[in-house]
């Protein structure tokens, strides 16, 4: 498909989702609601534990900086929380026949994947961004930040998000009930990722699990810049966020390629 349908049918997807998903000025008070009430209640259920000198969080995360950690934490998992529930809400569309519809136009299917991840990342991150940065401002030492390096993380970040939701949607084009995402993604990504904990404290299985998640290098790049101490490690987490990023990338084709074939051996012209 030439470059101009490819962003065409993304400006089409992006269009949709902006109708199917638009109920009033309550949801968007939700999307700032829920974040923060997840951040306080992260923060005060580490007030009790001992964290001053000594103590094994201490080592990872300075006292004064807790704040700053769990709020690049949330930050970072609502970028890629709000593409899994893009996949999360496939389950509907598909009910409702909307992807056989897609589905059965010439428009680029991988465009379409694209384009409501893109949407989701919006509408999902845009009034928590703006409070993170806010409190950023407050809660940060901003002479230490390196700002070309937060700068070029979030791009990445970004980006990393957009592909990772691009492929849990290619994987829900295999089954009507896409829910189970929920259950594997939202827990697990928040615990062994390094939102509220770092992983350095994990035990070896842990520690394991974490390094599956595309957030877990998107949070040593974000609070690494944050705390500008941008040395391997941070280099380390880029090549591998990038190179990750590549290998989604090129999976969701190959998904998307297998579930198309899997429609027409399985599917009839009313159920995808």
């Amino acid at each position: 498909m030439r470059p101009g349908g490819l962003w065409m049918t993304i400006a089409a997807e992006l269009k949709k989702q902006h109708r199917n998903r638009r109920k009033g000025r309550a949801t968007f008070f939700s999307l700032l609601f829920w974040p923060i009430i997840s951040f306080l209640t992260s923060y005060y259920t580490m007030k009790p534990y001992r964290t001053g000198e000594g103590s094994v969080l201490s080592r990872i995360i300075p006292d004064e900086r807790i704040p700053l950690f769990l709020l690049s934490g949330y930050l970072v998992f609502q970028l890629f929380w709000t593409v899994v529930e893009a996949a999360w809400i496939f389950e509907q569309e598909r009910k409702d026949g909307t992807v056989e519809t897609v589905f059965l136009t010439p428009a680029s299917k991988i465009a379409f994947l694209y384009g409501r991840s893109l949407y989701s990342l919006l509408h999902g991150i845009w009034m928590f961004a703006a409070f993170s940065i806010l409190t950023f401002v407050f809660v940060s030492d901003t002479a230490s930040v390196n700002w070309t390096a937060l700068t070029l993380a979030l791009l990445l970040i970004i980006i990393a998000a957009i592909i990772w939701g691009a492929m849990l949607s290619a994987v829900s084009l295999f089954s009507r009930e896409s829910s189970f995402l929920y259950y594997i993604f939202q827990t697990p990504m928040e615990l062994f990722g390094g939102v509220r904990i770092p992983p350095a404290v994990f035990p070896a299985w842990a520690t394991g699990l974490s390094a599956l998640f595309p957030v877990t290098y998107s949070l040593i790049l974000v609070r690494g810049a944050l705390y500008g101490t941008t040395g391997r490690t941070w280099w380390l987490a880029l090549t591998v966020l990038v190179a990750g990023s590549l290998l989604l990338a090129g999976c969701t084709r190959y998904i998307l390629y297998r579930a198309e074939r899997h429609a027409r051996l399985k599917g009839n012209w009313s159920m995808f």
